[in-house]
C-alpha cells in the first residue's frame, strides 16, 4: 500500500470500499494522530487497542499502521465502538468513543435503510450510491466532537511483540509459538490440540 497516499485514501484502499463505518475510522485516527502528535507506526512506536470488528478497525490499520502481524494492534471483541490509541514515545493515550447520540441527517439514515433492505432497484442503487457521496462529505467534515467523544488516558504499555521459536507439535505435527504450547499428558501439545482433549 502506498504511504503517499492520503489517509482516507489508504484506508479506502486497504478495505476495499467506503463505507460511513470505515470513514469514521478514518476520523478517529485521524484526531489520535493530531491529539499525540504521531506519524504512522514503523516498528510498534504506536499501539492500538480496538473493541470491535467492524469496518473502521480497518482505517486504524491502514492509517497508523498498527497490525495483528506487528504487535501493536490488540483487539477486544467488546462490540464497542472505541479505539485507545497510545504512543510509546510520548507515553500518552486517547481512548475515543463514538457518541450514541451522534448526529445522523436524513442522507446517513435513508443510506442505512438502503444497506439493509438487501435486493434494489437500479434506481435504488444509483440511490443509495449518490447518497454515500454526501454522507461521505458529511462524515468527513462534520466536527469531531459531532462524532466521538475522548479523553487522554493513563496508559500501561504491553512489552513489545516477541518473537518466538516455532516448534512442532507431536500430536498435529503442525508448527506453533514455543510459549504456547501447552502441558498434556502426551507432553508438549498446541493449544488447538490441547482443546479437543478437553
Amino acid at each position: 500500500m502506498c504511504r503517499d497516499l492520503p489517509p482516507v485514501e489508504r484506508a479506502i484502499q486497504f478495505h476495499g470500499h467506503v463505507c460511513p463505518g470505515l470513514l469514521m475510522g478514518v476520523r478517529a485516527a485521524q484526531h489520535a494522530m493530531d491529539f499525540l502528535q504521531l506519524d504512522p507506526d514503523v516498528d510498534e512506536e504506536i499501539l492500538a487497542i480496538v473493541e470491535n470488528k467492524a469496518c473502521g478497525v480497518d482505517a486504524i490499520q491502514a492509517i497508523l499502521s498498527c497490525t495483528l502481524g506487528k504487535g501493536n494492534l490488540i483487539f477486544r471483541d467488546y462490540g464497542k465502538m472505541v479505539y485507545t490509541v497510545a504512543s510509546r514515545e510520548s507515553g500518552r493515550a486517547v481512548r475515543m468513543y463514538q457518541k450514541m447520540d451522534r448526529v445522523r441527517s436524513q442522507a446517513m439514515q435513508r443510506w442505512g435503510e438502503l444497506r439493509d433492505r438487501g435486493q434494489l432497484s437500479d434506481s435504488e442503487e444509483a440511490e443509495k450510491e449518490m447518497l454515500l457521496a454526501t454522507v461521505f462529505e458529511e462524515l468527513m467534515t462534520m466536527p469531531f466532537e459531532q462524532l466521538y467523544d475522548w479523553k487522554e488516558i493513563d496508559f500501561v504499555f504491553p512489552e513489545r511483540a516477541v518473537i518466538e521459536p516455532t516448534v512442532r507439535c507431536p500430536r498435529c505435527q503442525e508448527g506453533a509459538q514455543q510459549g504456547k504450547m501447552m502441558q498434556s499428558p502426551e507432553g508438549l501439545i498446541c493449544p488447538a490440540c490441547f482443546a479437543e482433549l478437553a
